[in-house]
């Protein structure tokens, strides 16, 4: 595969559609995957793989990666994922952790199930993850402010809020 790859890597530099085709027909369907389990949006997956083909043939003849077009693709597509994440957050009222809203016209209800449902959940998350979700999320610490005063790295503070996250997207869907 790798062989592969770096063969239809330079075609596609040299401007070849059927190079740029088979990548995307070898890759589209994984990322699309990939997508979708960080965003947890079909319809936002699909635009941040399609973005992401877009930008790779407008950029072809300077495409550049350390080790292979699977790991730059993969690594494009999870960034592109956080900042659809980041930019499509709405905030409960009443409770200050901001989570996804499929449906923008929740009514009173819901927003007060959602908030019991948030409420739980966070409860219910490992005591180091929470501790560093509720530090990050609701204190509003940045990061290495929370690595420093747990005595921990950044790198493990992100994993955590990451995780906590992931948790709480599968309990409340």
């Amino acid at each position: 595969m790798k062989n592969e790859e770096g063969r239809l890597i330079k075609k596609l530099k040299a401007g070849d559609e059927k190079a740029f085709e088979r990548i995307f027909y070898l890759y589209s369907d994984r990322l699309f995957l990939w997508a979708h389990k960080i965003t947890g949006d079909h319809l936002a997956s699909a635009d941040i793989v399609q973005d992401f083909f877009v930008r790779c043939w407008e950029k072809r003849d300077i495409l550049s990666f350390t080790y292979s077009f699977k790991a730059y693709a993969y690594k494009s597509i999870y960034n592109a994922s956080l900042n659809h994440i980041r930019d499509h957050k709405r905030f409960v009222p009443g409770y200050e952790i901001t989570i996804d809203l499929i449906d923008e016209n929740v009514n009173d209800e819901d927003l007060e199930e959602l908030k019991r449902l948030l409420s739980k959940a966070v409860d219910e998350l490992p005591d180091k993850c929470k501790k560093i979700f509720v530090m990050t999320t609701l204190e509003k610490k940045k990061y290495t402010e929370v690595a420093d005063l747990l005595g921990i790295s950044v790198n493990t503070v992100k994993v955590q809020v990451s995780k906590a996250y992931r948790i709480l997207r599968e309990k409340i869907g």
